[in-house]
């Protein structure tokens, strides 16, 4: 049985992936779904500690995981997920990798004008690359730009479970040529297997221009474009389609 990892976006922890990470053991695959550093601890506790946390931290932690296993796995990312994904995947033997409405890695243009309004307002904030993110400054810029084609309901249940992110990560992402680690950096050249890159024309918190880069730096890419889809691929009115896209590229690169 292969092993695919799923690793979640801003704000949020391994339970997002709900019914989607049953649909994948639906299609015979062994799922795991670890939490970000500190994501897993009550809402103030992780927003006392979450703030300086890093990609390369993020990162190590994903290594660790992949090399316990007894066989690469697969990676399945979303959004800030998908640049962790490729970072751990530059660093340890991957089989191949689905990336949806990936983050932007170092190179690719970010400043888009959905995404500022989404993000920017944190750069305003007093030493922002040392505090967290709270989430519960964004609620009216998550429903606008991630969830914007969702129902209400469905809006306030995902909302609801979300938790402060790294102001340090994001920074890393945004000004990488500040970054004397080069944290947000992919050696794409050490990467090997196929990709799936996963973006909708409704996303507004990464833009499909961001995916259309991404798929470039791959040889063995496919770029599938869901008509209709906000940024939340896994849950809500896209999850089936985004698990059958996933079905169909698993099944013609030989992993069922």
């Amino acid at each position: 049985m292969t092993d695919i990892i799923l690793i979640h976006g801003t704000w949020c922890t391994g339970a997002v992936w709900g019914q989607f990470a049953t649909d994948l053991e639906n299609l015979g695959f062994r799922v795991h779904t670890p939490t970000l550093r500190y994501h897993d601890l009550p809402y103030d506790e992780c927003a006392t500690k979450v703030g300086t946390v890093g990609l390369t931290d993020y990162v190590d932690d994903l290594v660790a995981l992949i090399e316990s296993m007894e066989q690469p796995p697969l990676l399945l990312g979303h959004s800030l997920g998908c640049l962790i994904g490729q970072l751990a995947a530059a660093r340890t033997q991957v089989a191949g990798m689905i990336l949806m409405g990936p983050a932007p890695t170092a190179g690719i243009f970010a400043f888009y004008p959905t995404m500022l309004r989404c993000f920017g307002k944190h750069l305003f904030e007093w030493k922002f690359w040392n505090k967290p993110m709270l989430p519960h400054k964004y609620k009216d810029e998550f429903f606008r730009f991630c969830m914007n084609v969702q129902d209400e309901a469905d809006k306030e249940v995902v909302f609801a479970d979300l938790v402060p992110e790294s102001g340090r990560t994001y920074t890393e992402m945004a000004f990488p040529f500040l970054d004397k680690k080069r944290s947000a950096y992919v050696d794409f050249s050490k990467i090997t297997g196929p990709v799936l890159v996963i973006t909708g024309t409704e996303d507004k918190m990464v833009v499909p221009a961001i995916a259309r880069s991404t798929a470039k730096n791959y040889t063995d890419a496919v770029l599938v474009s869901i008509t209709g889809a906000d940024h939340m691929y896994e849950s809500g009115k896209f999850r089936q389609t985004t698990v059958d896209i996933i079905d169909s590229w698993l099944s013609k690169k030989g992993f069922k």
